[in-house]
């Protein structure tokens, strides 16, 4: 049975934005080319930052004497009004009515899962399909990035997986999980980071709270070291 080695690297840069200026971060984002979607979704560029927005709303009209009397929301309730007054009103009946209005707001991002429309060392997976919005490098791991919105704050999180068929050496394990993604962590810490320190967000990205750990299928876990946490902290420097 294969092993499944798990790095877990989160970088958490204090308070949640309220979802307004969440949606403006997404926008701010993508126009850097890193995109907020979900795991299940393809990009498209259109549907990020400010955007026309169409919202189609129906009614349906009470109609005596070919005059609208009132409005209902449904065509369930019309039709019920239009068969209990119809001895009454012999000429009643419903219309439905569509509006179409456009406006601009600023798109909410389908997911927290982070997509790349940027140079990396690996190889980008973003197709619309159930598990590739990742990046997957040529040892065989895989990093899966995400940025969570929510109640401990605003969180970049990186999740490198490696599956091997042997227990692999400590060495092994650092050189596939860490030094093979870190230039890529460094970039895509770089872009997120630019973002946020921006005046109308305002987060301070040097005063930043980083949890790392390595586990393994057996659900044995071992908390990365001092010196791959600074590594971590420098690699944005490098980009």
């Amino acid at each position: 049975m294969s092993i499944q080695y798990v790095r877990t690297m989160k970088i958490n840069y204090g308070n949640k934005l309220y979802s307004t200026e969440f949606n403006k971060l997404s926008g701010a984002l993508a126009d850097k080319g890193v995109y907020l979607t979900d795991s299940y979704s393809s990009i498209d560029t259109k549907n990020y930052g400010f955007v026309p927005i169409t919202e189609r709303t129906t009614v349906y009209g009470i109609v005596i004497d070919d005059e609208t009397q009132f409005t209902v929301d449904y065509r369930s309730d019309a039709k019920i009004i239009v068969a209990g007054l119809e001895d009454l009103h012999p000429d009643i009946e419903y219309n439905e009515v569509e509006t179409i209005t456009t406006t601009k707001k600023w798109a909410e991002p389908e997911g927290h899962t982070l997509s790349f429309g940027i140079d990396l060392d690996g190889e980008i997976q973003n197709f619309g399909t159930w598990g590739l919005n990742h990046i997957s490098y040529s040892n065989g791991a895989n990093m899966y990035v995400y940025l969570d919105n929510d109640y401990s704050g605003m969180v970049l999180r990186f999740r490198v997986v490696w599956e091997q068929e042997n227990v692999q050496r400590k060495e092994a394990i650092e050189d596939a999980m860490v030094e093979t993604v870190l230039n890529d962590m460094g970039k895509i810490q770089k872009v997120v980071e630019s973002r946020l320190k921006l005046k109308k967000f305002g987060f301070n990205v040097d005063e930043v709270a980083i949890d790392c750990h390595f586990d393994a299928k057996t659900e044995s876990r071992s908390e990365c070291t001092p010196d791959i946490i600074k590594q971590v902290r420098e690699a944005r420097r490098g980009n």
